[in-house]
């Protein structure tokens, strides 16, 4: 009995935490597209599809569920609060909803970097699957980092905000190195992690679109 109200909250963060990562790519398109538009919005599409989906399929299969309540707020507050961190240091903010901007520049960028280190690290790859892997994720990182290059010229600008979203992405891409060097969920997971996924690229989508919409009114 007490296990299983255990079990409960630790559940509970667990979804949410998967939620909040789930979102940050489509609050992050739309606050950059709203802001500054984007000149090929089409190959934007592409790129970021490729990007999004490698990023949400890291979330879905190799994010490990928290052993207990204390380690899952930890791990639902470890991004934000190295960002917490740059906030301190330069309170303005630098656009509506720029915090989702940062946060999916440091989540997105430990699953792409960390997916590349194991390309060149893990000696269960063939040549191919290691430079298709290197491949992707060089495109995911220049697409995401030519989307966001307008507010991260900004964000490095002012103060020690850059050092602080550095940090957490060096921080993170350890701990997605150690993730995905493990087992994926199991069998059971994967219906609802594949509607998780298209979910939530269904959402990205829809955040692209009216991004650029009202970014031209």
């Amino acid at each position: 009995m007490r296990s299983s109200a255990l079990r409960f909250p630790s559940s509970l963060l667990e979804n949410a935490h998967r939620v909040y990562l789930g979102l940050l790519p489509a609050l992050a398109t739309f606050a950059i597209l709203h802001q500054y538009g984007h000149p090929a919005p089409f190959w934007l599409f592409l790129g970021g599809t490729v990007a999004v989906s490698v990023y949400l399929v890291a979330v879905a299969y190799y994010t490990p569920p928290p052993d207990s309540v204390t380690q899952g707020v930890l791990v639902l507050l470890d991004g934000p609060l190295w960002l917490l961190a740059a906030q301190i240091t330069h309170a303005r903010p630098m656009l509506a909803l720029g915090f989702s901007v940062e946060t999916f520049v440091l989540e997105g960028s430990a699953v792409w970097l960390a997916i590349l280190w194991l390309a060149f690290a893990s000696p269960l790859l063939t040549r191919g699957q290691r430079w298709a892997s290197v491949g992707l994720m060089l495109i995911a990182t220049s697409v995401i980092g030519a989307l966001a290059w307008p507010y991260l010229q900004a964000t490095f600008g002012a103060g020690l905000r850059g050092f602080w979203l550095l940090a957490g992405i060096l921080q993170a891409v350890i701990v997605r190195v150690k993730a995905l060097g493990r087992s994926p969920r199991s069998a059971r997971d994967t219906d609802a992690s594949i509607l998780y996924i298209v979910g939530c690229i269904g959402v990205w989508i829809a955040a692209l679109s009216l991004g650029i919409v009202l970014h031209g009114e």
